[in-house]
């Protein structure tokens, strides 16, 4: 697909044209100004490694002051970002995140959740859903996702797995969907909004990699499915800079002015205006030009997998399989290959691709490898991709389908001790191969996609440590607090 400039769609309002944040700090960038303020660089005036690099960028680097806003307190042309930003994606308010989804989903927990109320919440939820419940102090109630054991990954939730929380839970205040799910799997978010609005139970969702779905055809974001607030990583799938990300509320149940009192904690006083003014015009990318472009898109995908599929060794995760076997939806964005049947992991297929081919991958399981699609890519690039999979099909396959145990690390754990509690509790780091039957005060993560095998106030189980040593071979790295390989903290038991 070749990029070119689109004429703007003609249902485009006069105002979602304009990108606020970003003129302004052009213009700015543009003065002349002498800066005797913060940050040190002032506007890259000296020749140094620094101005090499970034050149004119430097210019727009630059502190809060009048004429640019102030995120913490924003009255000004951040306001009026933000303000576009919630008419965009149908929301009451919109808030920009600097500090990636990660703040957003610690703000959502921390606004709605106060200590040792009941947070309904999907196991295989990101690291910060886990993080969110410790410093909110919130008492979680896990619900397993559907496992896909041919794929060796995990989808959404189901609504029937959440009736049975609610049913099991009926004191629960607030319900946390992942949508979509890393790998795409969409749960019927509709009904379950309308199950958990029945019980009085609030709805939010990460949506960390979801930020294109309303612009994609006949796409359904999780606000149009009645989500009370959702967090987008605007960098992951629609185009902003790296760590930006927005906010999106819908004030019936949740107020503005409690998540802007937690965001308000947790956001630096020094917000990058670079991250900022990304976001505006990321979300004028996608009101202007993003419907055009994935029905452009979109096509080139599905072509592409008829392709990878040809040899038979490989099978590409879709819409009917998901629905069929799950009941939901899938996003074909990502591109999910099943490549086991080579013989070979996902692990080693991802490092062939990069070493061999030179193609970097968003992620590998056992089963899969994964490559995140979006309007930057084009005929050419995913064509790479073909040929490289196509050409290790040729030179790797074994006549054989590689199965393990391990590949699917969603099973609820035992939670003894509040998250919380676990934290802040007396401590020791011990090996890890002694600690089944004791109560994690540490997270085991694999990144990515950051969701942890063990989370504080979880008994170790033998399934634990023996997922923790096949991740740790096969990728060679476990994320994990304490300081020593093949060690875990846990909490001391006294005597």
């Amino acid at each position: 697909m070749k990029q070119s400039v689109l004429s703007l769609a003609p249902s485009v309002p006069l105002t979602q044209q304009r990108m606020p944040l970003y003129e302004a700090l052009h213009t700015y960038s543009q003065s002349g100004v002498t800066p005797f303020d913060v940050p040190g660089h002032k506007m890259g005036a000296t020749t140094n490694t620094l101005q090499q690099a970034f050149g004119d960028v430097l210019g727009l680097d630059v502190n809060s002051m009048k004429e640019l806003d102030l995120l913490s307190h924003p009255q000004g042309v951040i306001a009026e970002a933000q303000s576009l930003a919630a008419e965009a994606f149908g929301a009451d308010e919109a808030f920009f995140l600097v500090n990636g989804t990660t703040i957003g989903i610690l703000a959502m927990i921390m606004a709605t959740c106060a200590p040792g109320e009941t947070l309904l919440v999907p196991r295989n939820g990101h690291k910060s859903v886990m993080d969110g419940i410790i410093l909110s102090g919130a008492r979680p109630i896990f619900i397993q996702p559907e496992v896909d054991v041919h794929f060796g990954i995990a989808h959404g939730v189901s609504v029937a797995s959440v009736a049975r929380a609610i049913t099991t839970n009926p004191s629960a205040k607030v319900l946390l969907v992942t949508y979509p799910t890393y790998f795409g799997a969409m749960s019927e978010l509709t009904e379950i909004c309308e199950l958990a609005h029945q019980h009085n139970i609030t709805v939010i969702v990460d949506g960390a990699h979801g930020a294109h779905l309303g612009f994609m055809p006949n796409g359904k974001d999780a606000l149009a499915c009645g989500a009370d607030a959702v967090t987008l990583s605007m960098h992951k799938t629609a185009g902003s800079l790296t760590q930006s990300s927005l906010l999106l509320l819908q004030t019936k149940r949740i107020t503005k002015a409690s998540v802007q009192k937690v965001l308000g904690m947790l956001q630096t006083t020094s917000a990058s205006y670079l991250l900022m003014s990304s976001l505006d015009i990321a979300r004028h990318e996608l009101v202007c030009h993003g419907k055009e472009r994935y029905a452009q898109l979109l096509p080139l995908i599905k072509q592409a997998t008829k392709q990878i599929e040809a040899g038979g060794h490989y099978e590409v995760l879709k819409q009917a399989y998901v629905n069929e076997r799950f009941a939901q939806h899938y996003d074909m964005t990502k591109l999910v290959v099943r490549v086991n049947s080579l013989g070979l992991t996902g692990f080693e297929v991802y490092t062939l691709l990069k070493e061999q081919y030179n193609i970097q991958m968003e992620l590998a399981e056992g089963y899969v490898v994964m490559a995140v699609i979006t309007p930057a890519d084009t005929t050419r690039s995913l064509q790479r991709l073909v040929d490289a999979l196509l050409a290790i099909e040729k030179d790797h396959a074994k006549g054989m389908t590689v199965l393990s145990l391990h590949v699917t690390p969603y099973e609820v754990n035992e939670l003894v001790v509040c998250p919380r509690e676990a934290y802040y509790a007396s401590q020791e780091t011990i090996v890890i191969d002694e600690a089944e039957g004791r109560i994690s005060a540490d997270t085991l993560m694999i990144y990515p996609p950051g969701i942890p095998l063990v989370i504080p106030g979880e008994k170790i189980s033998r399934d634990v440590i023996a997922q923790y040593h096949y991740y740790n071979k096969t990728i060679g790295n476990v994320l994990m607090e304490a300081g020593s390989a093949h060690h875990i903290t846990v909490i001391k038991e006294h005597a």
